[in-house]
């Protein structure tokens, strides 16, 4: 098998040879009819064309697998035959004296017709995929179409070769032989019309179904020829049946390697359609046939007659029935028009819908699945997948029948809940107790946090996502209620990132600094940088409403982008005034969305070079919300910290996982949250946290500062519990640049 694998390979010259013999075969036909030549001479083409089929049809059957493969192999035997018969063909006519019609030996015609019955089984037996019962009922009426007009074609065929060739057995079998060519491409045009789903290439079915028509063809060009003896009307056809095969396995070739249509494809409604033109199809030509037959006789045979009375029956049937299935796929399309094709429910268009169309008072909840994209990106596609439908059966079963249900896109999800707002806290309630029961999704038990919001006034849909945004923006908000201040919030913030635009372009931002210093002596050791923003008409803009608005509209990265520039001049500017040695590090604070963008550490990394700041005097402080879901934001953190600036984790002890991420994420400095600070003096247990965090930065060798400190007790005890540096209005408020140039003189301290 191994030796014999290489000359089923399929070759590039298959198709021009195909067509080289098709050519050669007409060019043969025309000079025949002007000079003579041998009569073997017309069958050189005849059988190098089919043989090149074969060859085609074997190397694709080897280049496929499961039933495309044995669909091939068949149709490669079923050629053969054709080949065998071909050849045997040849021999008759070298060696069988004729005057008048060629001979055609018992041989012959049994490979000839062996090849047609294997073709037609490999054709049965390619599978078609199922489908519905009107769509089968259909096929069935299109197989029965076509073969009411193969009959009466069949029936004015054997008439004229009756009234031809007369009553010779001989000619009997060959017409009948060529009959059955006939029904083998009658076939193919069936199966391709009825196949919902088919291994095989469409194209490359389409491409066989003309070789049906070759028998017939071949016993008319015989009585054509027969003036000319060395022509023939079996080598005149064969080259083309070889053509055709070539071509379509040329066609399933395509599809195998990738440069054709799908192979497998699933029935389409359009593409259903098209089938019906083939039953049209036929009834014209038969009509056309009858027509031609009666303007030529002056009568039809009965046969003719009931032929074409059964064909309109039919056609008419399945055009019915056809009808019948066009409304179901309309149903089926309005359908999936209104639904989500995941979860069932209802979509947004319909949603919204029920939403307008709603009487009586009505109350819209919108929820929203916290970190749904981190567990799509970590349990893969469809874990989320099935952590959606979970989350949508359990809806529909909380929210009750009288509830319309629906999944807006992506992980939010709405309840239009029929009743007064008194009369759906329950189902809220609820919604919000269940969000602490696990979900399966995929073999893995998922918590889902969720943010919901709520409008039972008019406009029930835009404010409903005016308060789920709300609840989606905080981290400690889970359920919020539209009122009116959700609306003056929103319009303000609409006003500040405009006015956040404008003045980030006209110099309104200032940068102040607020000391961090050694303990306990109260030497200034670093700084942190903090943004300021007085507007032009002197109005001052708290960091707490504008960072956030920043951090929505995206302008943080360009925020950043000026306040890592203005930090490292500043930082650059008293390192060379100062030193090294009197100002250890400035730090600057680095949000969430900054992280994400990819070019933050160039960014950075351009801002030192331009002012000549050491890397290492420059701190970037980070939250542990920002890096605790990996991924993009800590690939940030690793490059800036390649880049040697110092990263400190900012308000440590208060995000999701702190102590995993002294492990994972590069840090240098622990700055330790205010609240730890607030507790000492306090319980011991209080106390003891903060000397545990202490105590564990000492040992992984990371520095600590504690911020928030406001009392002297509170740092004579962080001293003592082994702090050595703090932040805090008991040493100094944020300053200018000039305020920190009077403290870095040497020996001034900052302590109270």
């Amino acid at each position: 098998m191994a030796s014999t694998t290489p000359l089923l390979r399929w070759r590039s010259w298959y198709v021009p040879f195909a067509v080289l013999m098709a050519v050669a075969d007409v060019l043969l036909i025309v000079l025949g009819t002007r000079t003579g030549f041998h009569r073997l001479v017309v069958w050189v083409p005849a059988v190098c064309g089919v043989a090149t089929a074969v060859a085609s049809f074997a190397a694709t059957a080897r280049d496929a697998d499961g039933p495309l493969a044995a669909f091939w192999r068949r149709v490669a035997v079923a050629m053969g035959a054709v080949l065998a018969g071909a050849v045997s063909h040849t021999v008759d006519v070298a060696l069988i004296p004729f005057d008048g019609m060629p001979p055609l030996g018992a041989r012959t015609l049994l490979c000839y017709v062996v090849g047609t019955l294997l073709a037609i089984v490999a054709l049965l037996r390619l599978p078609g995929g199922g489908r519905s019962w009107r769509q089968l009922t259909t096929a069935l009426l299109d197989l029965a179409v076509v073969a009411v007009t193969a009959g009466v074609a069949a029936s004015e065929y054997l008439g004229w070769a009756v009234g031809r060739f007369g009553g010779q057995a001989s000619a009997w079998w060959l017409n009948l032989a060529m009959v059955a060519i006939g029904v083998a491409g009658v076939t193919v045009v069936v199966k391709i019309m009825s196949a919902s789903r088919s291994p095989a290439a469409r194209a490359a079915l389409w491409w066989l179904s003309p070789i049906g028509i070759a028998g017939p063809l071949s016993m008319i060009l015989m009585t054509v020829l027969l003036p000319w003896p060395h022509l023939n009307g079996s080598a005149v056809v064969l080259p083309f049946v070889g053509l055709f095969g070539t071509l379509a396995a040329y066609a399933q070739q395509r599809v195998l390697t990738g440069h054709g249509a799908s192979s497998a494809r699933v029935a389409h409604p359009a593409v259903y359609r098209r089938g019906a033109a083939i039953p049209l199809f036929a009834t014209g030509m038969t009509s056309l046939l009858v027509g031609v037959v009666y303007l030529r006789t002056g009568h039809l045979t009965t046969i003719q007659v009931g032929g074409t009375t059964l064909l309109l029956l039919l056609v008419v049937a399945r055009q019915a029935l056809a009808l019948a299935e066009n409304a179901t796929l309309l149903e089926t399309v309005a359908h999936q028009a209104m639904h989500d094709e995941l979860t069932g429910l209802y979509g947004r268009r319909s949603f919204a819908a029920s939403v307008a169309g709603a009487e009586g008072p009505h109350t819209v909840v919108l929820i929203d699945l916290k970190d749904f994209r981190s567990i799509n990106d970590s349990l893969g596609a469809g874990a989320g997948d099935a952590l959606l439908t979970g989350y949508a059966r359990r809806l529909t079963a909380i929210a009750g029948e009288q509830a319309v249900v629906a999944r807006l896109g992506g992980d939010e999800f709405g309840l239009l809940l029929p009743g007064a707002p008194d009369a759906t806290a329950g189902t809220v309630a609820r919604l919000v107790a269940a969000g602490d029961e696990p979900l399966s999704a995929a073999g893995h038990e998922v918590v889902v946090e969720v943010s919901i919001g709520i409008a039972d006034d008019t406009d029930l849909y835009r404010r409903a996502e005016i308060a789920l945004r709300e609840a989606a923006g905080h981290a400690d908000a889970r359920v919020v209620r539209y009122d009116a201040s959700l609306e003056r919030q929103i319009n303000q913030r609409a006003t500040i990132a405009a006015d956040l635009r404008r003045g980030l372009h006209t110099g309104e931002f200032h940068m102040v600094y607020q000391p961090i210093v050694a303990l306990p002596h109260g030497l200034i050791t670093g700084v942190e940088s903090l943004i300021r923003w007085t507007r032009a008409d002197g109005r001052t803009i708290s960091p707490a409403d504008f960072v956030p608005v920043a951090e929505e509209t995206g302008l943080i990265v360009e925020l950043g982008e000026w306040i890592v520039d203005a930090v490292c001049a500043q930082a650059a500017d008293w390192h060379r005034r100062y030193g090294p040695d009197v100002l250890g590090s400035v730090g600057v604070n680095v949000s969430a969305r900054q992280l994400l963008d990819p070019g933050l550490p160039d960014m950075v990394a351009s801002a030192l070079a331009r002012h000549g700041l050491p890397a290492q005097h420059l701190t970037v402080e980070i939250t542990e919300t920002a890096v605790f879901g990996g991924g993009r934001a800590l690939a940030s953190v690793q490059a800036l910290s390649d880049l040697g600036v110092r990263i400190a984790l900012d308000d440590f002890g208060t995000g999701h996982s702190s102590l995993g991420l002294l492990r994972t994420c590069p840090v240098d400095v622990i700055k330790v949250d205010k609240s730890f600070v607030d507790g000492l003096n306090g319980t011991p247990q209080q106390e003891a946290i903060a000397g545990a965090i202490a105590d564990i930065a000492e040992k992984m060798e990371l520095s600590t500062v504690a911020e928030g400190v406001e009392r002297p007790e509170q740092a004579r005890r962080l001293f003592e519990l082994g702090y050595r540096r703090a932040q805090g209005f008991l040493f100094a408020r944020p300053m200018s640049a000039a305020g920190i140039d009077a403290l870095l003189d040497p020996g001034v301290g900052v302590a109270a």
